[in-house]
């Protein structure tokens, strides 16, 4: 029996909840779908996803916190660099006034802010930067201007560092509430697939082909793979032909098939244990038209709905 089981990760419960609005859209009137419509699986998908085509476009909860986690790292290198600039002024300051207050600490140097016992730069330098300002406004002779050491220039080292640790704990801020908004819509969502599987599971029997048409398995399928869907076949240079498809559930692995006409009176195997869901056919008759069939394995058997689709050969 199929497990049906609701995935947790992002792009398969996307994946689901899409061809579950598209099979609630189709067929939902007709089997009497009323708790999990299209139209509340569609709400609860777009909340996570958004939609661009919307007029104005609605963004999902997904792109806002991957908004907010891509500026995150921005705003952090700012304030770190600011902090290093900060250290680097009252470095300086320090160099500058050792003339005057003395090339050791001694209890001078508690006016210019350095109250511990030590001339070390501290690991946070905004506080000793307005000691230093208010020392460089009380003594502005000891100022250095060609140096940039001046209490209007400890005053800009102030606002700077200011400014930047409050956009970093902002962009922290903002990307917290966007994850945990994100999180929330993403149990919403799954939620809604769950209630949806246990809806079909009163209004369709186990065997039912349309179970397929809303993104699951029929309950009376084995653990082999689900369908193959979309088997796109694109032509490549001469003889050649790109097949390309979408993944199968529970699929381990998938075989190639192709059948030209008028040559195979069957389909012949040219793969075995193709692991991506792609696939280059290669030295085949220009002008030929040729059936691809595309099966997915795993080690419960084969899947129940290989994919096929035809074209002229290049």
């Amino acid at each position: 029996m199929a497990s049906n089981e609701i995935p947790d990760s992002y792009n398969d419960l996307v994946s689901l909840a899409e061809d579950a609005a598209d099979g609630a859209q189709t067929h939902g009137v007709a089997i009497g779908l009323s708790q999990n419509t299209e139209a509340k699986i569609r709400t609860d998908l777009i909340t996570l996803i958004g939609d661009p085509t919307a007029v104005p476009p609605v963004p999902g909860k997904q792109g806002i916190f991957t908004a907010a986690k891509s500026a995150k790292p921005a705003k952090t290198l700012l304030k770190n660099q600011a902090e290093r600039n900060a250290r680097a002024f009252a470095t300086t300051a320090v160099n500058i006034l050792k003339p005057h207050l003395g090339t050791q600490w001694n209890s001078q140097w508690q006016a210019a802010g350095f109250v511990s016992g030590s001339l070390a730069i501290p690991d946070n330098p905004l506080p000793l930067l307005g000691q230093l300002r208010d020392y460089f406004t009380a003594h502005p002779a000891q100022e250095n201007a060609p140096l940039n050491i001046t209490a209007a220039l400890a005053q800009a080292q102030i606002t700077a560092l200011s400014n930047a640790r409050s956009a970093a704990n902002d962009s922290n801020t903002a990307m917290g509430i966007a994850k945990a908004e994100r999180d929330s819509a993403q149990r919403a969502l799954y939620k809604r697939m769950s209630g949806l599987l246990a809806e079909l599971s009163q209004l369709l029997t186990p065997d039912d082909p349309l179970w397929y048409a809303f993104g699951f398995d029929r309950p009376a399928d084995g653990q082999q793979p689900g369908p193959i869907d979309d088997l796109v076949l694109t032509p490549g240079s001469a003889g050649m032909v790109y097949a390309d498809w979408e993944d199968a559930r529970r699929a381990a692995r998938y075989r190639v098939f192709k059948q030209i006409s008028g040559t195979d009176p069957a389909p012949v195997q040219v793969a075995n244990a193709v692991i991506e869901s792609e696939y280059t056919l290669t030295a085949l008759p220009s002008g030929a038209t040729v059936q691809i069939t595309i099966v997915a394995v795993n080690d419960a058997g084969e899947g129940v709905l290989p994919a096929t689709a035809t074209m002229v050969v290049p």
